[in-house]
């Protein structure tokens, strides 16, 4: 998912480190203030609904136990939290946890402010055991572990859902297509009929480096490895000069990611296709009728071995005090517990992390409301998490701009690509 922010997280974390010195392992308790001694204050984004649910959820977490209450606020979306975080930081006075991304979990540990959680879970008393570990999708826990954090666990999963391919039937049946495209060729293949057949624009484009980088995976390569970019590499490729053919031959048109265009214009049937997070099911299904439209794994290289992206925030916990750092962890453990997590997914329609999810007789009935319902929980097997690497999130500016330079016909894939390379190698060493 896309973070914008006004300072680069380079900057930011080389001028917290400044202030505030990496620490050791354990959390340590007293390296900074809490800013609600009284309660372990949680900065998240929920709104409407969700915010009901998550109350619900903390109030019943609160009930349960003596001690300090979790109490969530609300400061905004992703980017405001953070900025108000780095201040924060600088005033050595935080929060007991906050949501956030990976790019912004690397700079809150370079900065010295968050708690390693490898001790937390592994503590025999307030811990993981083996058998609950292996209840949540690898995928889920391996995206908060940090290869140049020497592959610690500095946050915990959160809200997550992975890529998917939107597609209208009526648009398909319109171009005498009748099942979405299961490979990139047969997707290719469908734009022109559909551009041919209905002289429609099969693809409303939001540029975001998330659905490049599922795009990436489901070609069978990767956008980052061993300190450095993949931009170079074959599939990378294979993904910009597809948005070049789409641009040049008039099957796709780009909106502005944040304005959502790519919902209302499918549900008007202007389009065939988007790519979106799983979690946009809710609000797409309240704009077409459901025996209209369906969801479906991406497309791929090898549709035997499928891949795509994971998307979502995680928690990170600050060090505050014993008892905050102690009750934060509680409630990220009680949220993740199979129990609200199935709650969570069928309230908000993010996904349900443990894998005994399947089991539960209301994730079934769910499933069974709406054939389409457990396509993206099906992709949780093969779901690959985005680098969680210092200056990611420069590098993810980069990749918008070249799939948006050969979408418009301003680069070539080749000239974009090579660009591409260059300049998220450099971020990346200047992030290290």
């Amino acid at each position: 998912m896309k973070i914008r922010t006004v300072v680069s997280a380079a900057v930011l974390a080389a001028g917290m480190g400044m202030l505030v010195p990496a620490c050791g392992s354990g959390g340590g308790g007293g390296e900074f203030r809490p800013i609600d001694p009284n309660a372990a204050l949680f900065w998240d984004r929920q709104t409407d609904e969700n915010r009901e649910l998550l109350e619900s959820i903390i109030a019943e977490f609160n009930a349960e136990r003596d001690g300090i209450p979790v109490k969530a606020d609300y400061v905004g979306g992703y980017s405001e939290i953070f900025r108000k975080l780095v201040t924060s930081i600088q005033a050595r006075t935080v929060p007991a946890m906050a949501v956030g991304y990976q790019s912004m979990t690397t700079v809150y540990a370079q900065a010295g402010a968050i708690v390693p959680l490898d001790p937390l879970i592994a503590d025999p008393g307030l811990g993981l055991s083996e058998q609950e570990l292996a209840d949540f999708f690898p995928v889920v826990l391996e995206t908060n572990r940090y290869p140049t954090l020497d592959d610690g666990m500095y946050s915990f999963p959160f809200c997550k859902s992975v890529l998917m391919l939107y597609f209208n039937k009526r648009v398909l049946a319109a171009a005498g297509i009748d099942a979405p495209p299961r490979t990139w060729d047969e997707f290719l293949t469908q734009c022109r009929q559909i551009k041919e057949r209905t002289g429609k624009s099969a693809y409303a484009v939001a540029v975001d480096a998330s659905t490049f980088d599922g795009m990436v995976f489901s070609m069978g390569g990767e956008v980052y490895a061993n300190g450095e970019s993949r931009f170079d590499s074959p599939e990378s490729l294979a993904v910009l000069k597809l948005h070049e053919t789409l641009g040049q031959e008039g099957l796709a048109y780009q909106i502005l990611a944040h304005r959502y265009d790519d919902r209302s214009d499918f549900a008007q049937d202007k389009v065939a296709f988007f790519f979106r997070s799983s979690s946009h099911r809710t609000y797409t299904g309240m704009l077409i009728e459901p025996e209209a439209w369906g969801m479906a794994v991406i497309p791929q290289a090898d549709p035997e071995h499928p891949k795509t992206v994971l998307y979502g925030p995680n928690i990170n916990i600050f060090r505050t005090t014993p008892e905050q750092e102690r009750v934060a962890w509680e409630f990220t453990k009680f949220f993740t517990s199979p129990e609200v997590t199935v709650r969570w997914a069928l309230g908000t329609g993010y996904l349900p992390i443990r894998k005994s999810a399947a089991q539960d007789p209301r994730m079934q009935a769910f499933w069974e409301e709406w054939s389409y319902n457990k396509a993206p929980f099906d992709c949780l097997d093969f779901a690959c998490s985005e680098p969680n690497v210092p200056g990611w999130q420069e590098v993810r500016e980069l990749i918008e701009n070249a799939l948006a330079g050969v979408l418009t016909g301003v680069k070539t894939a080749e000239q974009a690509a090579a660009e591409l390379k260059q300049g998220a190698d450099a971020v990346l060493a200047e992030s290290r």
